[in-house]
Formats: structure tokens, C-alpha cells, sequence
């Protein structure tokens, strides 16, 4: 009898243990999403929390696809390599669409439309255009597609890539770059809070560019996170948190 007993008790655990680890297995791993530590207002990360449009953008895009998520902050330059080799499996950080990164990488829908601009010293005013910059040093963020722009601006003197473009932005102020070239949101951000009324945005939005989510090949979220940036574009999240990080409404919303 007591055998039995035993032997009932065994199975009831086994099948205890059986549950718990089905229901594990159930469980979906979280992903690993990398953001960018220092790109106002889209994502940086601030006395140990993540802040931004995208770090919130992201938020809304997991919760719609029910993706349970890690934010690992990193340099911009760090970004495309963490992604390649696997250290993360996402990243939300302006990563602007282009052929060069298509080639390489798999990206959502975009979720943002921006530009390129110019910015150059208040008290300039031989530059107001791109068409000014011949024989002038510019400043810009290395890696990014605002370095591949400047790179083909014919005649200038040097192109000088900066980690992170605050320091551009600095030295700009500094009257040790004659322009800086980078995102219009991120210059008008600049502006705003630290340009201290020593810089100025000049001429036209340079080009148009897309900011989506970029992963490896052939990623099994894609599907859900584009339905998700479809579904928030639809139901007014999406200009809700653009209203609140930028000032005002979108001029196209996702999916448009």
C-alpha cells in the first residue's frame, strides 16, 4: 500500500514537472532591442532610465505585438555591429533606410519621416546653403547617412565625424567647425534647449529619409511589429507621443 502510495505521489510530481516546464517552454524569450544612449529626443538614456520618442514608440509597438522586450543602450556606432553578430536582436534608434543597410539587414515599415539639415554659426552669413561649403570643415556623426551625405559635397575642406554629434554641436559653438550637417528633428532639438542662440539653421531640408526598425534577414517579429507601427498609426498613439516629443502633429503617419 504504502509502495503505492508512493508511486501516486511520483507521478503527480512528474506531472507537476511536466506542466511547469511546458508552460516554460511556452514562455517567449524576451528581445533585445538596441537604442542609442544619446540622441535627443529619440532615444538616451538619463540618470539610468531610457527616455524618448522611440524608447516610448517601442513600448506601444511591443505591448500591440505582445512582445516581452530588454533596451540595452549603446553607441550609434555600436548599433549595426550589435545587431549583425547577434547581441541584440533589434534596434529602434534613427536608423535611416538605405540600400547600403538593406543589403545587409531587414527592416520594419517606417514609423518616422525626416530630413537632413544645415546648421552653421549665428554670426555667419556667408553660409546659407550647401552650395556655401566649399573649402568649409563639417561636422557630423560618424556611421551615419548625414557623414555619407556630407562626403559628397564637392569642394569642401574636411568632413569630420564625431561619435556622438553634441560634440559636433560644440565645437560648432566653439568656432571650431564652420556647419554641421545631421537630423532635422535632433538640430531643432539642439535649438531649442542648448544652442544658446549661437547657432542657426540655414537653407532647405537637404534630402528626405525614413527611420525603421532594423534586424537580421528574415527576423520572426517583423511581421507582428509592422502590424503593430500599422495599428498605432490608426489609433491615434502614434500622434499622441509625436505631439508630446516634438511640438506638434505628424505631417504623414505611418502606413500613409
Amino acid at each position: 500500500m504504502d509502495v503505492v502510495i508512493r508511486s501516486r505521489r511520483g507521478i503527480g510530481l512528474l506531472a507537476v514537472l511536466l506542466t511547469l516546464l511546458i508552460a516554460g517552454c511556452g514562455e517567449e524569450k524576451p528581445v533585445k532591442v538596441g537604442i542609442e544612449s544619446n540622441f535627443r529626443p529619440f532615444t538616451y538614456t538619463e540618470d539610468g532610465e531610457n527616455k524618448g520618442f522611440e524608447v516610448e514608440l517601442w513600448k506601444a509597438i511591443a505591448q500591440k505585438a505582445n512582445l516581452p522586450y530588454e533596451l540595452v543602450p549603446m553607441t550609434q556606432g555600436e548599433l549595426s555591429k550589435a545587431v549583425k553578430s547577434g547581441q541584440v536582436d533589434m534596434a529602434i534608434a534613427g536608423m535611416t533606410v538605405n540600400k547600403a543597410r538593406k543589403d545587409n539587414f531587414a527592416f520594419s515599415d517606417p514609423y518616422f519621416q525626416t530630413g537632413l539639415v544645415l546648421l552653421t554659426a549665428s554670426d555667419n552669413e556667408e553660409i546659407k546653403s550647401k552650395d556655401d561649403l566649399k573649402e568649409k570643415v563639417i561636422g557630423t556623426k560618424s556611421g551615419s547617412t548625414s557623414y555619407i551625405y556630407a562626403g559628397g559635397i564637392q569642394g569642401t575642406k574636411e568632413i569630420r565625424g564625431y561619435p556622438d554629434i553634441s560634440d559636433a554641436y560644440t565645437d560648432l559653438k566653439n568656432k571650431k567647425l564652420d556647419a554641421v550637417i545631421f537630423d532635422e528633428r535632433n538640430v531643432h532639438h539642439f535649438l531649442q534647449n542648448d544652442g544658446e542662440g549661437k547657432v542657426k539653421m540655414v537653407g532647405e531640408v537637404l534630402n528626405k529619409e525614413s527611420y525603421a526598425i532594423v534586424t537580421k534577414k528574415k527576423n520572426k517579429h517583423l511581421g507582428r511589429i509592422n502590424g503593430a507601427i500599422e495599428a498605432l498609426g490608426k489609433d491615434g498613439t502614434y500622434e499622441a507621443l509625436y505631439v508630446k516629443w516634438f511640438g506638434s502633429k505628424p505631417k504623414k503617419l505611418p502606413g500613409q
